[in-house]
């Protein structure tokens, strides 16, 4: 069934399916395209007539290609959010939770079928999705252009919610901005961006966003600038208005040669070496947590074997032509070891040894503490000195299918609970089906209240610096201590600099 919406640029024409009202493709700026690239986001055209919002609109450039069904074309044209509300809540004033895709800046679109919101809108909130622009499109740092370009796209994003969402049965003053892996760090990012002030109350972080990296560089100005240089290098092109006017390929092709993913001689991908990223600019984004309201609490977590998605299982190799004892090899381990604990390095191989992990594990391992553990316990306890309110949790489910392939609680498994998405339906069981209604429940929960609560009522615990309960999501959701890994430790003890003197996204 046809349902017909009233926003500030025109009428649009929804559907109705399964008590789910769906809009999709709904333009919240101006294509940023020929003189608009590089520039903060316009507003959206008005438009005569009802338009037709039944489709998704289109993706942004992706920088790689990773063979996901975007379901969408891709285009520089891109600023599209999406809408899932209850039926018949028009009238309603729904928390609206404010999704914000993840893929390493890189890729990813709101479009794809993973992260919908037909099934978490049925907990009672407005589930609005988001595209944004991507690689150097989104995160180029030119001295005369700009930078932080994604950044003020998810900020139109949510100036749009503020002026329209009451149109769709959600509550402007009650808005939750979340997001996973790059959409966790795209959510600090917010809490640190002057003009998105007011525009959210509340912030889930997952599986990215923390401190900066103990020994590898992280993101930062100093990084994208020097790597737009270098890509207007490649291009052979320096001048503002001539990058605006080179072809959207050639800038596609040139963001991915400075993107950073290729690992050194001798090491495997982290997600680590990220470079188009939002950055500290002192203008669209502060340094550090200085922009963030007293009054905005924080969700933070992480999964329990977060790599594992990048380390590929020797089941799951994706590299026929090499074997994976050939990858995850003794020196390999090494090299990991010494790149991601720095000083610390013997004690890592000799903490493995003393495992008996092998190889492939014990680099799973490292590189789960290193990159996402130790960070994000040490953003926990520097936030909770602030006396800011957070909550933390450590996804720790393995499902039936995860277990038998090896990537057990990888990053992102818990994006199949949280949006329902839990294919292919064998992979999954009768627990995982309660574990997703814990995991929509307590996130919805905090939305509605800023307090996370478990399906039974257990009201989650305030991490404090003295106590440190985190919430370990597995078959049921259990409150303890947090329990830091040996790696955690020695990665903690190789920071360098000090932690306070940190140049912190």
């Amino acid at each position: 069934m046809d349902v017909i919406a009233t926003t500030r640029n025109g009428q649009l024409r929804g559907t109705v399916h399964d008590e789910v009202t769906t809009f999709l493709g709904i333009p919240y700026a101006a294509p940023p395209v020929g003189s608009l690239r590089w520039r903060p986001p316009a507003p959206a055209a008005r438009w005569d007539g009802v338009r037709d919002a039944t489709r998704f609109g289109n993706a942004a450039i992706q920088t790689a290609d990773t063979g996901m069904d975007l379901r969408a074309q891709q285009s520089e044209d891109c600023l599209y959010l999406n809408i899932w509300a209850p039926a018949e809540t028009e009238e309603a004033s729904l928390p609206v939770m404010f999704w914000i895709h993840g893929g390493g800046f890189l890729n990813g679109s709101s479009s794809l079928a993973i992260w919908t919101g037909e099934r978490l809108c049925r907990n009672g909130v407005v589930v609005v999705s988001v595209n944004y622009r991507l690689g150097a499109f989104g995160f180029l740092n030119h001295p005369e252009l700009g930078a932080n370009f994604g950044l003020q796209d998810w900020v139109a994003g949510l100036d749009w919610v503020r002026n329209n969402i009451a149109g769709f049965g959600g509550d402007p003053t009650n808005v939750t901005i979340f997001g996973q892996s790059a959409g966790g760090a795209a959510t600090r990012a917010l809490l640190s961006a002057p003009a998105a002030r007011g525009l959210f109350h509340k912030a889930v972080i997952q599986s990215a966003g923390y401190e900066d990296y103990a020994v590898v560089e992280s993101p930062s100005f100093q990084r994208s600038r020097a790597a737009t240089g270098r890509m207007s290098e490649r291009l052979g092109v320096a001048d503002a208005e001539a990058l605006r006017r080179t072809p959207a390929e050639a800038v596609r092709a040139a963001s991915l040669a400075e993107a950073g993913i290729n690992p050194p001689p001798g090491q495997v991908h982290t997600p680590a070496n990220l470079v188009w990223y939002p950055v500290a600019d002192g203008q669209i984004m502060t340094e550090d947590f200085s922009g963030w309201p007293q009054d905005v609490p924080v969700l933070l977590g992480f999964t329990q074997d977060e790599a594992r998605m990048f380390v590929q299982p020797e089941t799951l190799y994706a590299h026929p032509e090499l074997r994976p004892q050939d990858v995850y090899t003794p020196q390999t381990l090494a090299a990991m070891a010494d790149a991601l604990a720095g000083p610390n390095a013997p004690q890592v191989l000799e903490y493995a040894a003393k495992t008996g992990s092998s190889p492939y594990e014990a680099i799973a391992e490292i590189i789960t503490a290193a990159v996402w553990h130790e960070p994000a316990l040490a953003s926990l306890e520097r936030v909770a000195a602030l006396d800011r309110t957070v909550f933390a949790y450590d996804f720790v489910r393995v499902s039936p299918g995860a277990r038998t392939t090896g990537l057990l609680a990888k990053h992102s498994a818990e994006i199949a609970y949280l949006f329902g998405s839990m294919n292919p339906p064998e992979a999954y069981d009768g627990t995982d089906a309660k574990v997703s209604d814990e995991v929509q429940h307590a996130w919805t929960e905090f939305a509605r209240t800023g307090v996370p609560s478990s399906v039974d009522g257990r009201t989650w615990p305030i991490y404090r610096p003295q106590q440190r309960e985190l919430a370990y999501i597995g078959d049921r959701t259990e409150f303890r201590a947090a329990e830091p890994s040996t790696l955690a430790g020695l990665i903690a003890d190789a920071r360098r600099p000090p932690s306070g003197q940190l140049d912190r996204r």
